[in-house]
């Protein structure tokens, strides 16, 4: 709760510099989520995920998205969601589902609720695990599949963290395999983590100094997201900034990458920072928070998966916990 309380404070200052409309604007953007409409069984079966890669600035990142395997009873196709801890909620792209029901019916039940598109008592299979969502969102419009092509991957949505709210999770990130749990065992070098609003913050330790990471695991390419001004005080002597451009959801946004010599601690594990990246987010609620993490002296950032490859990286959600293991 430190941090989401520090967040909570720095809303309440832009009452005061920015007006009541734009405190009640982040805080219904950032401090709340909506309900948990997914009920998941078929624990404690690993499954395999596969990375998508991605090139930026020439140079090929072969982990830049993690995928996982879904099928949809009643379909003979297999499937990909992204899976990402970024996204509160799992959501569906409305041209691939639409595809979907024009080559095999009404899979998916689509309905107007509240003045938004929504599919209806939707039953899907992630890897091992079922399933079952009262409603769903759509996140993006995504494109139409050509189901006749056995060699295309076919993405047809996104995992949230509502996937893990009730579980624990295992990231076998060296044999890239994903296990939600029943339960977990007591054993292990845990650490806290908070889950305001279904977002990840892990507590952790930088250059031997107090470290809140958001951790969202799709902004897989990139080892520390920071604020401008922490960005500069990461940097290694001497180095020098690599501008260039990224895609976020369908826009292209100035980045700046430089190399770096810190030294992350997740419990008694110890994972080097090579390099820290700046974004000029278009969407301003992303920047602040960076900030406003920042609020108490602890370093606001973002981390995706880069930091935890060739580990294993457990999310307890349940208990307010989590754990690297090498």
């Amino acid at each position: 709760m430190k941090l989401f309380k520090r967040i909570l404070l720095a809303l309440f200052l832009i009452v005061i510099v920015g007006g009541t409309v734009t405190f009640f604007y982040f805080k219904n953007k950032f401090l709340t989520a909506p309900p948990n409409e997914l009920t998941v069984s078929n624990f404690d079966k690993p499954f395999d995920f596969r990375w998508s890669a991605e090139t930026i600035n020439g140079n090929r990142n072969p982990h830049a998205a993690m995928l996982v395997p879904v099928s949809v009873p009643g379909v003979d196709h297999k499937f990909f969601m992204q899976f990402d801890t970024g996204a509160v909620s799992t959501l569906l792209y409305y041209s691939p589902i639409l595809s979907i029901n024009e080559a095999y019916g009404e899979i998916f039940k689509v309905d107007t609720i509240k003045g938004k598109v929504r599919a209806i008592e939707t039953s899907f299979k992630v890897g091992t695990v079922n399933v079952n969502a009262t409603s769903l969102g759509f996140g993006k419009m995504g494109k139409k599949l050509n189901l006749s092509d056995s060699t295309a991957i076919h993405i047809i949505g996104t995992v949230g963290n509502d996937f893990i709210e009730k579980n624990p999770l295992v990231l076998d990130y060296k044999n890239q395999k994903i296990t939600l749990k029943e339960t977990i065992d007591d054993e292990g070098d845990f650490l806290p983590f908070t889950f305001d609003a279904r977002k990840i913050f892990l507590s952790a330790k930088l250059n031997d100094k107090p470290a809140s990471l958001w951790y969202d695991s799709g902004s897989s390419i990139f080892e520390l997201i920071v604020e401008e001004s922490s960005f500069w005080d990461l940097a290694a002597p001497g180095a020098k900034k690599e501008s260039f451009s990224i895609n976020s959801w369908g826009t292209k946004v100035p980045a700046h990458s430089i190399k770096s010599n810190g030294e992350f601690q997740f419990g008694s594990v110890k994972v080097p920072l090579t390099t820290v990246t700046y974004v000029e987010w278009p969407n301003k609620l992303q920047a602040f928070v960076l900030k406003a993490a920042n609020i108490g002296g602890d370093l606001g950032g973002m981390t995706g998966n880069k930091l935890f490859l060739g580990k294993t990286l457990i999310l307890d959600a349940p208990n307010l916990r989590y754990a690297v293991k090498e």
